[in-house]
């Protein structure tokens, strides 16, 4: 069986069409390609600008001002340059270690928290003591 072979058969290239694709054929084709493209990109376009009217219809609005440290909620400025962290704290550790009015009218002050610390814990002292030093 293997020392048997079948009849050998032989694959001939197809013959070619003797009628050439049309170069005017080709270059319709690429043209109304084209011409669908263009149309659905007009579509697109008008699709897009009534969408803009609906969504805003009083108009485009002014841009805001560039060079700020923060335009909306998104922070434009550099990093290392960008020092109002660091200011807010120091503002901060000022008024926590600092005498200040905190409501001048009715006569409300703030003292440093060092102060205010040891002023607690003397007051608890007294009353724990029975108000006897």
């Amino acid at each position: 069986m293997s020392g048997e072979e079948g009849p050998k058969v032989e694959w001939k290239t197809p013959e070619r069409d003797p009628q050439p694709v049309s170069g005017r054929w080709v270059s319709g084709v690429l043209a109304g390609a084209l011409i669908v493209f263009t149309v659905f990109v007009v579509i697109t376009w008008v699709q897009l600008q009534r969408r803009e009217k609906n969504l805003n219809p009083a108009g485009p609005s002014e841009p805001q001002e560039l060079g700020k440290a923060e335009l909306n909620i998104v922070n434009t400025g550099l990093f290392p340059l960008d020092t109002r962290a660091e200011d807010e704290k120091a503002e901060q550790q000022k008024r926590l270690h600092g005498y200040g009015w905190v409501n001048r009218d009715a006569g409300v002050v703030h003292i440093p928290i060092e102060r205010g610390i040891e002023r607690v814990v003397s007051e608890q002292q007294q009353r724990r003591d029975g108000g006897v030093r």
